[in-house]
């Protein structure tokens, strides 16, 4: 799924407060991608009660090797 540019900037800004120009957004929009694509993997996987989308796996520090 390609997000768009409009889209993938409202994110950000809501996530992390920040505002991207566009060449920083095309540059980002590829890792963001991944990321989504992994999260829906996680989320189909049925971890129970988790919700993968709430746990922030990219940022758990255990799964630093």
């Amino acid at each position: 799924m390609a997000l768009s540019i409009e889209t993938l900037r409202v994110m950000l800004k809501e996530t992390i407060g920040a505002d991207f120009k566009e060449a920083e957004l095309e540059r980002l929009r590829p890792l963001i991608e991944r990321q989504l694509e992994r999260m829906r993997d996680l989320h189909a996987l049925d971890f129970g009660r988790e919700d993968p989308r709430t746990m922030r796996f990219i940022n758990d520090r255990r799964l630093v090797k």
